[in-house]
């Protein structure tokens, strides 16, 4: 069974918690992961150093196994978020200039700076 089946297949069953993905066992780590989770709908890759603007954060990639498009985008994002980073923790999503847009895969970031790096909360 080719691995969009299988996924498919996992999609029926009742998800899964995400577990840790060891790194060291893995046949290849994109450069700057330092972390990984997946349970049996989504791939999280965290990269804890990414550099930014304002400095370094926590940007994390987000995929569905079967690489098809997140259904309830952001319900399932902020979950994703409380479940592996806390829900007392800030992320951001970024939606750049169209002629900065990166829109290849069905994968979707979020960030996470230090405190008191973005005016949060935004509205007062």
């Amino acid at each position: 069974m080719n691995r969009k089946n299988l996924a498919n297949k996992n999609f029926k069953k009742p998800e899964t918690e995400f577990k840790p993905i060891d790194l060291t066992t893995a046949k290849s780590v994109p450069n700057g992961m330092t972390r990984a989770f997946s349970n049996n709908r989504y791939i999280i890759m965290v990269y804890d150093h990414s550099k930014t603007t304002h400095g370094n954060a926590t940007s994390v990639l987000v995929q569905k196994i079967n690489n098809t498009p997140i259904l309830n985008h952001w319900s399932e994002m902020q979950r994703i978020k409380n479940e592996i980073f806390g829900k007392e923790v800030v992320a951001v999503e970024y939606y750049p200039k169209h002629s900065e847009l990166q829109d290849v895969h069905n994968i979707y970031w979020f960030w996470i700076f230090p405190e008191g790096i973005l005016p949060i909360p935004i509205l007062t």
